[in-house]
């Protein structure tokens, strides 16, 4: 089990990738109305699709709610999902044989498991309650006006359309990011790239950006309570991500102070900033631009190409190739991972 403990939510997260079942129990969420059809949509966007990019294990991922009355949840709330698509013994060889850059060797130094099936609670199956999760905060968030997306914006070494460009609005971002892949531009360039990697049996990674609409100014903190710490810490609950920044990001680096300032201006009455190279963030507090995130996310592990590591049982070195159904590229389905743990975090933060 998995335990987040903000300031106002608790979130647990129960499962492994190939046990009955998997799920969450929340406490201290907001009374909020929930829309299933809505939810279930949310949810779609994370399952398997049969896509180039994605694994060929398919799951419902049909939550069974407690605590869900006439479509509202009053704070406390729990549900699972019913792991239908098991193959364990896909992983029968690589029983003590940890797999390069996964979870396993590092698993094994914490609990001594010799047994990697599925990676286990390590495993990114275990994004679906959070999505769940996240779907909820979604909903609770925009009724408070707040607007969260997110969308891909580089796979591998194809470069698309990106908040760093200029200026995106909700409706452009939501309307652009639809279809085979939720990328702003550059869609079949990005999915021939990940064509190429699966054709020779690899993977690749990329970045995912998260903008959020109509957070007020004034929320956050400094130090141990800035609102990047917070976001980022949930952004790290996503299984891959390996970088988080905020605005310009490592940018930043290569500007100098007057290029990369935000000069503020009067329009109308209203404060308006002339660039939001601090991604809508400073000294820990929103100033009421847009937030805007990059997360860089590693290539899928989980490869056809032979890799060395060790056999733990017999203690030797080994060379390995791992079966099973894997995504040649996590990028699509983690977009809406990535905007779950945006969501939950803003909950706890503003969460009345």
């Amino acid at each position: 089990m998995s335990i987040f403990k903000g300031d106002k939510l608790t979130v647990e997260i129960y499962g492994e990738s190939h046990s009955e079942k998997i799920g969450a129990v929340v406490s201290g969420m907001p009374e909020t109305t929930v829309d299933l059809e809505n939810l279930s949509q949310f949810l779609d966007r994370r399952k398997a699709n049969g896509g180039v990019f994605s694994t060929a294990r398919t799951e419902k991922d049909e939550p069974v709610f407690s605590g869900l009355y006439n479509g509202k949840i009053y704070g406390d709330y729990s549900f699972y999902i019913v792991n239908g698509n098991v193959k364990s013994k896909d992983y029968s060889d690589l029983f003590g044989k940890p797999r390069p850059s996964h979870a396993d060797y590092a698993w094994h130094l914490k609990d001594g498991t010799l047994d990697f099936s599925g990676g286990g609670r390590f495993s990114g199956r275990m994004t679906a309650p959070l999505c769940v999760v996240g779907g909820i905060c979604k909903q609770y968030l925009l009724s408070k006006g707040i607007k969260i997306c997110a969308y891909v914006s580089q796979t591998g070494n194809v470069i698309g359309k990106s908040y760093k460009d200029g200026e995106l609005n909700y409706n452009d971002i939501i309307k652009e990011s639809k279809g085979e892949y939720p990328s702003l531009s550059k869609k079949q360039e990005m999915l021939d790239e990940i064509a190429a990697a699966k054709k020779d049996g690899d993977s690749v990674g990329g970045r995912i950006e998260c903008v959020i609409f109509g957070l007020n100014g004034g929320v956050g903190d400094n130090l141990f309570g800035g609102l990047e710490g917070k976001i980022s810490s949930l952004i790290y609950s996503v299984p891959a991500v390996k970088g988080v920044e905020f605005g310009a990001g490592f940018d930043f680096i290569k500007g100098r102070g007057a290029e990369m300032n935000d000069g503020l201006y009067y329009k109308d009455g209203k404060v308006e900033f002339l660039s939001n190279n601090s991604g809508g963030i400073n000294g820990g507090i929103s100033n009421g631009a847009p937030v805007t995130i990059g997360v860089a996310m590693r290539p899928t592990p989980s490869i056809m190409k032979e890799q060395r590591t060790i056999d733990l049982v017999n203690k030797k070195d080994v060379k390995i190739k791992i079966g099973g159904r894997h995504d040649a590229c996590i990028l699509p389905r983690a977009v809406p991972c990535i905007e779950s743990a945006v969501a939950i975090a803003l909950t706890d933060i503003i969460g009345e």
